[in-house]
């Protein structure tokens, strides 16, 4: 029998999302127990790299780039000038700035961190 902890409410999701907001990078397909360990310090995750943080990075460098003129059309955590802002938003966020911003793709993916790739 495995003892109870505070996460054991948490979906699948909640503990993945709980992780990223704890800075621990981990893949999503990590179960459930692993997701746990991971943010009980029991366990250390194994080197993950996530796509959509090369993403995140490509989306704030051409934020920061074009700062004089975005900065007062922004209304999420990209609004702080932080160059870690996208991280706070979910993956799906993450795409959907990509998308909709579909006729500025060339010039987030200049800022994509190791070349470039697909969303």
């Amino acid at each position: 029998m495995q003892a109870s902890t505070g996460f054991d409410r948490f979906n699948h999701t909640e503990l993945y999302q709980a992780c990223r907001s704890a800075g621990i990078v981990c893949s999503p397909r990590e179960p459930r127990e692993k997701l746990i360990a991971y943010l009980e310090s029991e366990q250390e995750p194994p080197p993950y790299e996530h796509e959509f943080d090369r993403w995140r990075h490509g989306i704030m460098g051409f934020v920061l780039e074009y700062w004089k003129k975005l900065e007062a059309q922004l209304h999420c955590p990209a609004k702080s000038g932080s160059p870690l802002a996208c991280f706070s938003c979910v993956d799906a966020q993450v795409v959907c700035c990509v998308v909709n911003a579909k006729t500025h793709e060339n010039l987030i993916r200049i800022h994509l961190p190791n070349g470039e790739t697909r969303p």
